[in-house]
C-alpha cells in the first residue's frame, strides 16, 4: 500500500519528462550558466573601467565575445525549462529564443575567426590592417553581427514547436531542407572558420618565430590553448551533425541502416550542446585573463619585441 502511494506521488510531482539524462545535462547547463556570466560581465567591465582612452579593435573584439557568450548563458533558463518540461511559451518564443541563442553562439565563432585574422594581419601586415582605418574597424564589427544573423536564419526557419505543441526543436520538413541547413551549420559554423584559426596561427607562428626578437613560449600556450579549445567544444555538435545527415541519406537509400542511429542521438545532442555553453564559460578566463597575465610580463626595451609578444593583439 506504501509503495504504491509513494509511486503514485513520484508520478505526480515529477514529470514523465524528467529522466537522468535531461537531469545530468540541466545541471551542467546550471552550472555553466552560474560560473560563466559573472566570468563574462567581469570582462566587459573590467575592459570598459581599465580603458579610459578609445578602445583599439581587440578590446572591442573582447567585448563582442563576452557579449556574446553572455546572451547565449542567458538563454540557460529557457532551454533548461525546453528540456524539462512541455514547451507552453507558444511559436514566437520558440523563435526568439532560437534565433537569440544560435545568434550569440554564431557571432562568438566569427568573433573568435576574426582574433585570429586580426592578430595575423596586425603582426604581419600592420600597414594593411591600418589603412583599415577606425570607420572599417566598426563596418567590421557590423558586418561580423550581420553574417551571424544570416547564418541563423535556416536554423530559425527550420525550428518549432513540435510534437504536438511539447518541445521547441527542428520540426521534420523534407529531407532536402534538414541536410541542407546541417550542411550549411557544419561548414560555415565549424570547417570554414576552424580551417581560417588554424592557418592563420601557423603561419603568423612560423613567420614570427624566424625573428630574433621574439620569444614565443607563453604566446604558443595560449594560441594552442584557442585552437584546441575551439575544436574540443564545436566539433562534438558537428559529428551530430554528420550523423543526422548519414540517417537521413540512409533512410532514403536504405532504410534498415539507418534504424540504429537514432537511438542514443538524443543524449549524444544533449552533451554536444553542454559542451558549447561550457566553451561561453570558458572565454573569459581563456582569452581575457591569460593575456592579461601574459600583458603584464615585464616589458623588452624593444617596441617590435613588445608588439609581438602580446597575445591576441592586446
Amino acid at each position: 500500500m506504501t509503495s504504491s502511494n509513494n509511486s503514485s506521488l513520484d508520478s505526480t510531482l515529477i514529470p514523465a519528462s524528467w529522466n537522468s539524462g535531461s537531469l545530468i545535462s540541466s545541471i551542467i547547463l546550471g552550472l555553466c550558466c552560474v560560473l560563466g556570466l559573472p566570468g563574462n560581465i567581469g570582462v566587459l567591465v573590467v575592459i570598459l573601467r581599465r580603458s579610459s582612452r578609445r578602445l583599439n579593435f581587440t578590446l572591442c573584439l573582447m567585448l563582442n565575445l563576452a557579449s556574446s557568450d553572455i546572451l547565449c548563458l542567458a538563454m540557460v533558463p529557457v532551454w533548461i525549462y525546453n528540456i524539462l518540461y512541455d514547451w507552453t511559451l507558444g511559436h514566437a518564443v520558440c523563435k526568439l529564443a532560437t534565433f537569440l541563442l544560435y545568434l550569440s553562439l554564431c557571432s562568438n565563432v566569427l568573433t573568435v575567426t576574426l582574433l585570429g585574422v586580426h592578430r595575423y594581419l596586425q603582426v604581419l601586415y600592420p600597414q594593411m590592417w591600418n589603412r583599415l582605418g577606425r570607420k572599417g574597424e566598426v563596418v567590421l564589427l557590423l558586418a561580423l553581427w550581420g553574417l551571424a544573423c544570416a547564418l541563423t536564419s535556416p536554423t530559425v526557419a527550420t525550428r518549432d514547436v513540435v510534437d504536438g505543441g511539447l518541445h521547441c526543436q527542428q520540426h521534420k520538413g523534407s529531407d532536402a531542407e534538414r541536410v541542407a541547413v546541417l550542411v550549411l551549420q557544419t561548414l560555415l559554423g565549424f570547417v570554414v572558420p576552424f580551417s581560417v584559426l588554424v592557418t592563420s596561427y601557423c603561419r603568423l607562428h612560423r613567420r614570427v618565430n624566424q625573428t630574433a626578437l621574439f620569444s614565443s613560449a607563453k604566446m604558443t600556450r595560449l594560441v594552442t590553448s584557442v585552437v584546441v579549445a575551439f575544436f574540443i567544444h564545436w566539433i562534438p555538435v558537428h559529428i551530430v551533425n554528420v550523423v543526422d545527415i548519414a540517417y537521413i541519406v540512409l533512410g532514403a537509400s536504405l532504410p534498415e541502416s539507418s534504424i540504429p542511429l537514432p537511438c542514443q542521438r538524443s543524449t549524444a545532442a544533449r552533451i554536444a550542446r553542454c559542451f558549447l555553453f561550457f566553451n561561453c564559460c570558458l572565454d573569459p578566463f581563456l582569452y581575457a585573463f591569460a593575456s592579461r597575465r601574459i600583458r603584464e610580463q615585464p616589458k623588452s626595451s624593444s617596441s617590435g619585441e613588445n608588439r609581438m609578444n602580446m597575445p591576441l593583439g592586446l
